[in-house]
């Protein structure tokens, strides 16, 4: 096999991998949150309040995916919209409530389940690797 099939291999292998872990995750979800909405709450979770822009860049959705993304959080007040005093009025905010807090602690929990019902085959070796792998492929975008 050539390098270039090699890497059709992969893709075709990563993308059906994706499609596991992504309906191991609707399987085992109960909160009614969609993979992109839980990774913007876990985000807020870990960064504090962020701006739409911010989460665009490192979600890599469009303002519009974010707007959508977040219509779902703060209807249900995992999320809430603040302005900055500091800053430019003007801006604003999204910030996870307490109980989007609560809600990290499931999902952190079905995500844990998720990932070793997805890895499970690997051993910790191999999954370091595959992390270095990534993280390399994804150092320079």
């Amino acid at each position: 096999m050539n390098r270039n099939e090699r890497l059709q291999s992969y893709m075709e292998k990563s993308i059906q991998h994706r499609k596991m872990w992504e309906a191991e995750w609707n399987r085992l979800n109960r909160m009614d949150l969609s993979i992109l909405q839980t990774h913007l709450l876990s985000l807020l979770n870990k960064q504090g309040p962020l701006q739409s822009k911010d989460l665009v860049r490192q979600m890599s959705v469009t303002s519009g995916g974010v707007t959508m993304i977040c219509d779902k959080l703060l209807s249900r007040g995992l999320i809430r919209r603040i302005r900055s005093d500091e800053q430019d009025r003007r801006a604003v905010y999204l910030e996870i409530t307490d109980l989007g807090r609560e809600e990290t602690k499931t999902i952190d929990a079905v995500w844990e389940q998720v990932l070793a019902n997805s890895f499970t085959t690997l051993t910790d070796a191999e999954i370091a690797m595959l992390e270095q792998i990534y993280s390399k492929l994804t150092a320079n975008p």
